[in-house]
């Protein structure tokens, strides 16, 4: 397993936000971490990252504890996606996405021409290739979101962490970036996001998180998950999970909320 969680425990010094939570994914898996504002899952991300000390329980990367890996070691294995990046410097798109190369080379060393072309594919993947001389000052948020994205690629980690990554995108960009985290784990890659989009939630082979309280309220494949009873206990709204088929004949699901004597 790339990533083991077991009963794992922390928040911010005023006491737990995040209480016994569990889980494992593997190569090839994304797990989406689901519930209301305030259930914990930013905080679940960042225990996962070692930025905030756990109260208990562990964290395995790639079988090794969290806090044995040195700064570069887990640079090396996990890339993370923050929700929100506002730019202090005028750095380009390039130079930031090129930052994620930081862990493989020294302090001492420059880019090498390897980097640099590491970094102009991540940003060709991701559609913004036009983006790559600007300054990320002129950018949108969602421009910046998806440089961000695309840093993450070019660092070539094992394990993705996402934290609501879609929630500045137009829908374009928001299926590009979800069509990116499937090809991410089609390619090996353990893929952890956040997210507040039911239709993340039906991707084909994820597995999803349903987090309460800080809490993991449910655990596994979205048919075992992600039930009328499910989400109306996480999320206290009654809602259908529907089958529909587009219109190219393909069968999904749907979440749709309950309007009850409502027209």
């Amino acid at each position: 397993m790339l990533l083991e969680v077991s009963d794992l425990r922390g928040g911010y010094g005023g006491g737990d936000v995040v209480r016994g939570v569990s889980f494992q994914s593997g190569g090839g898996e994304i797990v989406f971490l689901a519930g209301p504002n305030g259930c914990g899952k930013t905080t679940l991300l960042r225990l996962l990252l070692g930025q905030l000390p756990a109260s208990g329980g562990s964290v395995r990367v790639d079988g090794r504890e969290l806090g044995t890996l040195s700064p570069r070691a887990l640079a090396n294995l996990v890339a993370y996606i923050p929700q929100q990046h506002t730019p202090i410097f005028a750095y380009t798109a390039l130079e930031v996405v090129l930052m994620g190369r930081a862990s493989h080379f020294s302090a001492l060393e420059s880019p090498r021409p390897v980097d640099r072309n590491a970094a102009l594919a991540a940003l060709e993947r991701l559609g913004i290739a036009d983006l790559a001389g600007r300054s990320c000052l002129s950018l949108s948020g969602g421009q910046r979101q998806m440089v961000l994205i695309a840093r993450a690629v070019c660092q070539s980690a094992r394990i993705f962490l996402m934290d609501e990554p879609d929630a500045s995108l137009d829908y374009a960009n928001g299926r590009r970036l979800l069509e990116t985290a499937e090809d991410l784990a089609r390619e090996g890659r353990c893929v952890v996001m956040s997210t507040h989009s039911p239709e993340h939630l039906f991707s084909p082979g994820c597995k999803v998180l349903l987090m309460r309280e800080g809490r993991a309220a449910a655990f596994g494949s979205p048919e075992e998950v992600v039930t009328a009873g499910n989400l109306e206990a996480v999320y206290g709204v009654e809602m259908d999970v529907l089958a529909v088929e587009d219109r190219y004949g393909v069968r999904r699901r749907v979440c749709l909320p309950v309007r009850r004597g409502r027209p």
